[in-house]
């Protein structure tokens, strides 16, 4: 080979590794949301099993958020339904000793926006994935911070309030 041939060759083979281990090791988890201290499907649970998102997130048409389910709401199923599974004992361990599950936020609102789930529900009609995308059909959900853009086009569309006073930064 001459002087520079090698070194084409090689950049070539170095690029070539390094795109196969971006596929390899990055690209399959892009998308996917921050693992968490306990393995909770979203497809599992809103998906195959069809549980709907208000029987986990009860607080939402009643407070500002959703709100996390109570460890005895998950128990109420997997006292029976796969109780020894490791993952599910490590939740009830947390239980047990009566430490919450540290749980990673995946869904973010400027602190300066006074969002509220009723009235978009309740006057909006609007389902869950029409913001939270299909949840069903995810295992980790990923992070997501909503935009004022995202609310201000899905407002245009329906015809919503948009005093940006009266509705979200009161």
């Amino acid at each position: 080979m001459s002087g520079r041939g090698w070194v084409k060759w090689l950049a070539a083979a170095v690029l070539l590794v390094g795109g196969l281990l971006y596929f390899y090791y990055v690209f399959p988890g892009r998308g996917i949301g921050p693992q968490q201290p306990v393995p909770f499907s979203h497809r599992v649970h809103a998906g195959v099993k069809a549980i709907s998102c208000r029987f986990c997130h009860p607080y939402v048409e009643r407070s500002a958020g959703a709100g996390l389910p109570e460890m005895e709401k998950c128990f109420f199923c997997h006292n029976v339904i796969i109780p020894t599974h490791p993952e599910i004992l490590k939740e009830k361990h947390y239980y047990e000793t009566r430490r919450p599950v540290p749980w990673v936020r995946v869904y973010y609102v400027p602190d300066f926006v006074k969002f509220q789930h009723r009235p978009h529900l309740r006057w909006g009609k609007l389902e869950c994935q029409q913001c939270h995308g299909a949840v069903e059909r995810l295992d980790r959900l990923p992070a997501t911070k909503f935009q004022m853009k995202f609310c201000i086009d899905c407002h245009k569309l329906k015809k919503a309030q948009l005093d940006c006073w009266l509705a979200c930064h009161q």
